[in-house]
Protein backbone atom coordinates (compact mmCIF):
# COMPACT_ATOMS: atom_id res chain seq x y z
CA UNK A 1 0.00 0.00 0.00
CA UNK A 2 0.91 3.68 -0.39
CA UNK A 3 0.36 6.64 1.86
CA UNK A 4 -1.74 9.47 -0.21
CA UNK A 5 -0.70 12.92 0.32
CA UNK A 6 -3.27 15.63 1.65
CA UNK A 7 -3.35 17.39 -1.78
CA UNK A 8 -4.01 13.56 -3.48
CA UNK A 9 -6.62 13.12 -0.81
CA UNK A 10 -8.28 16.08 -1.42
CA UNK A 11 -9.05 15.01 -5.14
CA UNK A 12 -10.61 11.63 -4.28
CA UNK A 13 -12.54 13.98 -1.59
CA UNK A 14 -13.68 16.26 -4.79
CA UNK A 15 -14.86 13.45 -6.76
CA UNK A 16 -16.72 11.67 -4.42
CA UNK A 17 -18.85 15.00 -3.94
CA UNK A 18 -19.07 15.58 -7.86
CA UNK A 19 -20.61 12.76 -7.96
CA UNK A 20 -23.83 14.00 -6.82
CA UNK A 21 -25.08 10.62 -5.57
CA UNK A 22 -22.65 10.48 -2.95
CA UNK A 23 -21.28 12.28 0.70
CA UNK A 24 -17.95 11.89 1.44
CA UNK A 25 -19.53 10.93 5.16
CA UNK A 26 -20.70 7.90 3.33
CA UNK A 27 -17.15 6.35 3.37
CA UNK A 28 -14.72 5.39 5.66
CA UNK A 29 -10.53 5.16 5.00
CA UNK A 30 -7.47 4.39 6.23
CA UNK A 31 -5.23 6.82 7.89
CA UNK A 32 -3.02 6.96 4.57
CA UNK A 33 -6.11 7.51 2.79
CA UNK A 34 -4.64 3.81 0.80
CA UNK A 35 -7.80 1.91 1.05
CA UNK A 36 -11.48 3.22 1.09
CA UNK A 37 -14.49 1.88 1.75
CA UNK A 38 -18.07 2.30 1.34
CA UNK A 39 -19.66 2.16 4.86
CA UNK A 40 -21.69 -1.03 5.82
CA UNK A 41 -20.90 -3.16 2.13
CA UNK A 42 -17.91 -5.41 1.34
CA UNK A 43 -17.44 -2.09 -1.57
CA UNK A 44 -13.42 -0.50 -1.34
CA UNK A 45 -10.86 1.04 -3.40
CA UNK A 46 -7.00 -0.15 -2.57
CA UNK A 47 -4.44 1.34 -3.97
CA UNK A 48 -0.63 -0.19 -4.06
CA UNK A 49 2.76 0.59 -4.79
CA UNK A 50 4.00 -1.37 -7.84
CA UNK A 51 7.65 -2.16 -6.73
CA UNK A 52 8.53 -3.31 -10.19
CA UNK A 53 8.31 0.24 -11.42
CA UNK A 54 8.83 3.76 -10.64
CA UNK A 55 6.54 5.98 -9.99
CA UNK A 56 3.60 3.45 -10.43
CA UNK A 57 0.58 2.35 -9.00
CA UNK A 58 -2.26 -0.46 -9.05
CA UNK A 59 -5.47 -0.25 -7.93
CA UNK A 60 -7.70 -3.32 -6.63
CA UNK A 61 -11.36 -2.15 -6.27
CA UNK A 62 -14.84 -3.84 -5.71
CA UNK A 63 -17.47 -3.72 -7.29
CA UNK A 64 -15.71 -3.36 -11.03
CA UNK A 65 -17.68 -2.61 -14.30
CA UNK A 66 -17.82 -6.59 -14.95
CA UNK A 67 -17.23 -8.57 -11.87
CA UNK A 68 -16.99 -8.24 -8.78
CA UNK A 69 -13.65 -7.44 -7.96
CA UNK A 70 -11.12 -5.95 -10.46
CA UNK A 71 -7.93 -4.34 -10.41
CA UNK A 72 -5.46 -2.12 -12.96
CA UNK A 73 -2.34 -2.72 -14.69
CA UNK A 74 0.88 -0.36 -13.33
CA UNK A 75 -0.36 3.10 -13.73
CA UNK A 76 0.45 6.59 -12.71
CA UNK A 77 -1.65 8.56 -10.16
CA UNK A 78 -3.71 10.18 -13.14
CA UNK A 79 -5.04 7.25 -13.75
CA UNK A 80 -5.80 6.03 -10.35
CA UNK A 81 -8.10 9.61 -10.31
CA UNK A 82 -10.08 8.14 -13.34
CA UNK A 83 -10.25 4.46 -11.87
CA UNK A 84 -11.22 6.34 -8.75
CA UNK A 85 -14.18 8.46 -10.73
CA UNK A 86 -15.05 4.55 -12.74
CA UNK A 87 -15.69 3.05 -9.08
CA UNK A 88 -17.83 5.72 -8.12
CA UNK A 89 -20.40 4.97 -10.92
CA UNK A 90 -19.96 1.05 -10.71
CA UNK A 91 -20.58 1.71 -6.61
CA UNK A 92 -23.69 3.89 -7.67
CA UNK A 93 -24.96 0.93 -10.19
CA UNK A 94 -25.30 -1.60 -7.64
CA UNK A 95 -26.03 0.10 -4.83
CA UNK A 96 -28.96 1.60 -6.27
CA UNK A 97 -29.86 -2.07 -8.32
CA UNK A 98 -33.13 -2.89 -7.03
CA UNK A 99 -32.59 -6.66 -5.11
CA UNK A 100 -34.35 -8.88 -7.52
CA UNK A 101 -33.60 -12.33 -6.04
CA UNK A 102 -34.28 -11.07 -2.46
CA UNK A 103 -37.78 -9.58 -3.68
CA UNK A 104 -38.89 -12.97 -5.04
CA UNK A 105 -37.92 -15.08 -2.40
CA UNK A 106 -39.50 -12.57 0.30
CA UNK A 107 -42.75 -12.32 -1.59
CA UNK A 108 -42.25 -16.37 -1.91
CA UNK A 109 -41.48 -16.46 1.59
CA UNK A 110 -44.90 -14.04 2.40
CA UNK A 111 -47.02 -16.44 0.54
CA UNK A 112 -46.43 -19.13 3.13
CA UNK A 113 -46.38 -17.25 5.74
CA UNK A 114 -48.27 -19.71 8.69
CA UNK A 115 -52.08 -19.15 9.90
CA UNK A 116 -53.59 -21.09 12.59
CA UNK A 117 -55.16 -23.55 9.73
CA UNK A 118 -52.39 -24.30 8.47
CA UNK A 119 -50.79 -26.85 10.98
CA UNK A 120 -53.69 -29.10 10.34
CA UNK A 121 -53.32 -31.48 7.30
CA UNK A 122 -54.65 -31.56 3.62
CA UNK A 123 -57.61 -33.20 3.08
CA UNK A 124 -57.72 -35.61 -0.01
CA UNK A 125 -59.33 -33.09 -2.19
CA UNK A 126 -56.46 -30.86 -1.47
CA UNK A 127 -53.62 -33.64 -1.82
CA UNK A 128 -55.28 -33.89 -5.52
CA UNK A 129 -55.01 -29.80 -6.13
CA UNK A 130 -51.91 -29.73 -5.07
CA UNK A 131 -50.51 -32.94 -7.49
CA UNK A 132 -51.85 -31.42 -10.21
CA UNK A 133 -50.43 -27.91 -10.01
CA UNK A 134 -47.04 -29.71 -9.55
CA UNK A 135 -47.35 -31.40 -12.74
CA UNK A 136 -48.78 -28.07 -14.58
CA UNK A 137 -45.25 -26.59 -12.95
CA UNK A 138 -42.97 -29.74 -13.87
CA UNK A 139 -44.89 -28.99 -17.50
CA UNK A 140 -44.00 -25.66 -17.47
CA UNK A 141 -40.53 -26.28 -16.98
CA UNK A 142 -40.34 -27.06 -20.69
CA UNK A 143 -40.89 -23.14 -21.36
CA UNK A 144 -38.10 -22.03 -19.48
CA UNK A 145 -34.45 -22.49 -20.93
CA UNK A 146 -32.72 -24.75 -18.61
CA UNK A 147 -30.01 -27.38 -19.29
CA UNK A 148 -31.33 -30.67 -18.78
CA UNK A 149 -29.42 -31.22 -15.29
CA UNK A 150 -31.60 -28.61 -13.94
CA UNK A 151 -34.37 -29.71 -16.04
CA UNK A 152 -34.08 -33.24 -14.35
CA UNK A 153 -33.11 -32.05 -11.03
CA UNK A 154 -36.00 -29.30 -10.36
CA UNK A 155 -38.39 -32.29 -11.65
CA UNK A 156 -37.17 -34.59 -9.30
CA UNK A 157 -38.16 -32.69 -6.26
CA UNK A 158 -41.01 -31.44 -7.41
CA UNK A 159 -41.76 -35.22 -7.07
CA UNK A 160 -40.31 -35.08 -3.81
CA UNK A 161 -42.27 -32.63 -2.45
CA UNK A 162 -45.06 -34.35 -4.13
CA UNK A 163 -44.44 -37.73 -1.41
CA UNK A 164 -44.45 -35.29 1.92
CA UNK A 165 -48.05 -34.15 0.92
CA UNK A 166 -49.60 -36.67 2.78
CA UNK A 167 -46.54 -36.88 5.51
CA UNK A 168 -46.66 -33.37 6.22
CA UNK A 169 -49.21 -30.61 7.98
CA UNK A 170 -49.78 -27.41 5.21
CA UNK A 171 -47.48 -25.14 7.23
CA UNK A 172 -44.25 -27.76 7.37
CA UNK A 173 -45.21 -28.88 3.27
CA UNK A 174 -45.01 -25.41 2.37
CA UNK A 175 -41.61 -24.89 4.48
CA UNK A 176 -40.24 -27.35 3.10
CA UNK A 177 -41.84 -26.41 -0.56
CA UNK A 178 -39.98 -22.78 -0.05
CA UNK A 179 -36.92 -24.00 1.14
CA UNK A 180 -36.79 -27.01 -1.43
CA UNK A 181 -37.15 -24.22 -4.54
CA UNK A 182 -34.58 -22.05 -3.20
CA UNK A 183 -32.20 -24.78 -2.61
CA UNK A 184 -32.34 -26.39 -5.74
CA UNK A 185 -31.94 -22.81 -7.45
CA UNK A 186 -28.75 -22.37 -5.90
CA UNK A 187 -27.83 -25.89 -6.21
CA UNK A 188 -28.17 -26.42 -10.13
CA UNK A 189 -26.83 -22.40 -10.48
CA UNK A 190 -30.18 -21.86 -12.26
CA UNK A 191 -29.39 -18.28 -13.38
CA UNK A 192 -31.21 -15.18 -12.31
CA UNK A 193 -33.41 -14.51 -15.19
CA UNK A 194 -34.45 -18.35 -14.91
CA UNK A 195 -34.67 -18.26 -11.62
CA UNK A 196 -37.34 -15.41 -11.89
CA UNK A 197 -39.39 -17.57 -14.73
CA UNK A 198 -39.59 -20.51 -12.22
CA UNK A 199 -41.03 -18.09 -9.43
CA UNK A 200 -43.73 -16.77 -12.13
CA UNK A 201 -44.36 -20.39 -12.65
CA UNK A 202 -44.68 -21.36 -9.00
CA UNK A 203 -46.43 -17.97 -8.37
CA UNK A 204 -48.76 -18.74 -11.19
CA UNK A 205 -50.63 -22.11 -9.81
CA UNK A 206 -49.96 -21.85 -5.71
CA UNK A 207 -50.45 -18.21 -4.94
CA UNK A 208 -53.71 -17.88 -3.28
CA UNK A 209 -54.23 -22.15 -3.14
CA UNK A 210 -52.05 -23.51 -0.25
CA UNK A 211 -49.57 -20.18 0.54
CA UNK A 212 -52.14 -18.49 1.97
Amino acid sequence: MMELLPSQLNVLYDLIEKNGHFSATQFTKTLNGDYIEFNKTSYYFKIYVDTGYVNSLVVNFSPGEKLYKEASSSIPWEQVVVYFGKWLKYLKREITSPDKWGRAFGELAYLGSATGSQYTHFTHSEYLNIVNKLDHIKKGLEQIPLTDEQNRGLKAQFDHLETKIDELNKFDWQSLFIGTVISVIIQLGVDKENANLLYDLIKLYFQGLILR
